[in-house]
C-alpha cells in the first residue's frame, strides 16, 4: 500500500469568497482608488509643508511669559515681524521689543546642522550651565551656525541667512574674553553687521550690544555714534529711540561732554510731566552729569533724594547705577562699590542696568586685587549678556 500513498497526495487552496455587497474593496472602482492616492500625496505634501516653517519666539505682553507660534515671515524690518501662522488664520505683527528668537526654515541638510547649534546655544545660556561647560557650548554653535550659512541658498533664505549672521556676530562678543583682540574682532564682526542689515528686526539689539562692547573699551564716542545711527532709523519702535536718546546723553557724560549732556537731558525733559517715569529719568542723569562735572556732593544729594522718594525699582536701579558712576568717575572708587551692589542685589529689575553694575564691579574688584571676585562678575556677565 505505500508505493500507493504518493499518488493519492494532493494539494489544495482555498479561495476567500468574494463579498456581494458592491464596491466592496475587492472591486474598487478605479475613481475611487484615483481618489485615494491623490488625498495621501496631499496629506504628505501638507504635513511636509506644515514642518517647513518659522518658529517664532516672543514675550507675550498678558502672561509677561516667552511662548513660541509656528508660521512663515511675511515681512520684516527694524520695528518687528510679521508672519502668516497658518493656511485660514491672518497675518500676525510681533514688535522688535517682544521678539526673543526665531528659528527659521532651512534646507533639509542643513536643518540639523541648525538644530545643533541652536542646542548649543540655549544651553551656554542656562542659568544652570556651568563656566567650564560655557565656552565649548559658545564654540559648537558658532562652529555649526558657520557651516549652516556656508551652504545656505543665500537669495532664497534671505531672513534665515540674515539672522545667522546676527547670531554669529553675537556669538564672538559673547566669547569675547579679557584681551583687547577679542573684544575688537567681536565689535568689528557687530559693526560690519549694523552697517549691512539695518532693515532687520535685529538692528536694536546688534546696536546695543555693539555700543556696550565700545563702552567697556572706553569709546564713548563710538558708543554714541552707533545710538545715534540707531535712533535715526525710522521703523524703530518709538521706545526704542527714547532710550536712545537718553544713552548718547550717558555716553557723553563718559566722555566728559558735560555741557553737550546737559543741553540735550534738558531739552528731552521739556514737555513731561513731573509723574513722568521719562522725567525722572532726565532728573537722574541730570544730577549725575552735576555729579561728575566738579559738584560731586550736588549730584551725590540730589540722586539720594530721588532714591527716597519712588518704588520704581528700575528707576532705582538706574539711579544707584548713576551714583556709582559720580563716585568712580570722581576716582573714588570704593564709595563706589556700594552703588553697584545695590543695582546685582536688589534693583537687577532693569536687565541692561544690571549688566553695566556687573561690568563696573569687576573692573572695581580687578583694581582692588580682588581676581576671584572680579572673575565671578565677569563670568556671570557672560551668562546673562544672551
Amino acid at each position: 500500500m505505500k508505493h500507493l500513498l504518493p499518488a493519492l497526495s494532493f494539494s489544495f487552496s482555498i479561495k476567500p469568497a468574494k463579498p456581494s455587497f458592491p464596491n466592496s474593496v475587492w472591486e474598487r472602482p478605479p475613481s475611487i482608488s484615483r481618489r485615494f492616492t491623490s488625498a495621501l500625496i496631499t496629506l504628505l505634501v501638507f504635513s511636509l509643508t506644515a514642518r517647513a516653517q518659522d518658529t517664532i519666539h516672543y514675550l507675550d505682553r498678558k502672561t509677561m511669559k516667552e511662548v513660541s507660534s509656528a508660521g512663515t515671515i511675511q515681512d520684516e524690518n527694524p520695528g518687528g515681524v510679521t508672519y502668516k501662522p497658518g493656511t485660514a488664520a491672518a497675518p500676525r505683527q510681533v514688535s522688535a521689543l517682544d521678539l526673543i528668537d526665531i528659528e527659521y526654515e532651512v534646507p533639509g541638510r542643513v536643518n540639523l546642522l541648525y538644530k545643533s547649534a541652536a542646542s548649543a546655544e540655549r544651553r551656554a545660556s542656562s542659568p544652570t550651565a556651568k563656566d567650564a561647560e560655557r565656552k565649548p557650548a559658545l564654540e559648537d554653535a558658532l562652529k555649526n551656525y558657520q557651516a549652516v550659512l556656508a551652504e545656505l541658498p543665500r537669495e532664497k533664505y534671505k531672513f534665515a541667512e540674515r539672522h545667522l549672521q546676527f547670531k554669529l556676530a553675537k556669538l564672538q562678543a559673547q566669547l569675547a574674553g579679557e584681551t583687547s583682540e577679542d573684544a575688537d574682532a567681536a565689535i568689528e564682526s557687530l559693526s560690519s553687521f549694523v552697517k549691512k542689515y539695518a532693515d532687520g528686526w535685529q538692528i536694536s539689539q546688534a546696536a546695543r550690544l555693539l555700543a556696550r562692547l565700545q563702552m567697556s573699551k572706553g569709546d564713548a564716542d563710538g558708543a554714541r555714534k552707533t545710538y545715534e545711527g540707531l535712533a535715526a532709523i525710522d521703523t524703530i519702535p518709538r521706545q526704542v529711540r527714547q532710550d536712545c536718546e537718553f544713552l548718547i546723553a550717558e555716553a557723553l557724560i563718559n566722555g566728559k561732554k558735560y555741557a553737550e549732556a546737559q543741553k540735550k537731558l534738558q531739552g528731552l525733559a521739556q514737555g513731561l510731566s513731573a509723574d513722568d517715569p521719562q522725567a525722572a529719568r532726565a532728573r537722574i542723569y541730570l544730577a549725575e552729569c552735576l555729579g561728575v562735572s566738579g559738584k560731586l556732593q550736588e549730584g551725590v544729594a540730589q540722586l539720594e533724594a530721588i532714591i527716597s522718594k519712588t518704588t520704581d525699582k528700575k528707576l532705582l536701579g538706574l539711579a544707584y547705577n548713576a551714583l556709582g558712576d559720580c563716585y568712580r568717575l570722581n576716582n573714588r572708587n570704593k564709595d563706589a562699590l556700594w552703588p553697584y551692589l545695590w543695582v546685582d542685589v536688589i534693583y537687577h529689575q532693569d536687565r541692561q542696568e544690571h549688566q553695566k553694575a556687573m561690568e563696573q564691579l569687576a573692573r572695581l574688584f580687578d583694581e582692588q586685587g580682588d581676581k576671584t571676585r572680579a572673575r565671578q562678575y565677569r563670568e556671570r556677565l557672560k551668562r546673562e549678556s544672551r
